[in-house]
């Protein structure tokens, strides 16, 4: 194993801590998810757990050459990618505060949440995750990898997404709305 891959499962243990310690409170920790949930948590669950899989078997790939790169700069490449997404992640987390959760909910005494990073991008926790998927599968040097976590973290994040705006716009109306006119869904100037 490189030591960009050692680097890259640190990376990913200090992923489930940050996760486990910015939730506050037994409705932010709830693993079940409600019917306005519409199988969405249940999607990125399985992504991860997918993606998860497949970090942990990159090192077998890589001895029988399936997907393997010789490039270290790709791995340091990644792990700056992963770094940019965990602290991205954690600052689009305490940001939200309480209103951080596992689950789609909307809680009592919602608010929209517009400052930095939420004042540019509706979602930077999603990129947050997005950015570690990414960087991940070029930190481990597999091109089978990163493609497979990529689709598998991108088509998940897009269908979250969807059914997150709907609830939001249907739980904050107009609120919403002109939050949404003046925001990028994710990517600034593409998405």
């Amino acid at each position: 194993m490189t030591a960009t891959m050692y680097c890259a499962y640190i990376f990913i243990a200090c992923y489930f801590v940050i996760e486990r310690s910015l939730r506050k409170g037994q409705k932010a920790l709830n693993l079940k998810p409600e019917d306005i949930d519409a199988g969405s948590s249940q999607l990125l669950w399985l992504g991860g757990i997918i993606n998860l899989l497949l970090f942990v078997s990159a090192p077998v790939l890589n001895a029988h050459q399936f997907g393997y790169w010789r490039n270290s700069t790709i791995g340091w490449l990644g792990l700056a990618l992963m770094v940019s997404g965990l602290i991205l992640r954690y600052w689009a987390a305490k940001t939200l505060g309480q209103f951080y959760t596992r689950t789609l909910q909307v809680r009592k005494g919602q608010r929209i949440v517009s400052c930095p990073p939420y004042s540019i991008i509706r979602h930077p926790g999603y990129l947050g995750t997005l950015l570690l998927v990414i960087g991940a599968g070029l930190a481990v040097t597999n091109w089978v990898v990163l493609l497979i976590g990529t689709t598998l973290g991108v088509a998940s994040r897009i269908y979250r997404i969807s059914v997150e705006e709907r609830l939001l716009h249907d739980k904050l109306n107009d609120e919403y709305q002109t939050y949404s006119d003046r925001t990028w869904r994710l990517i600034p100037f593409l998405y």
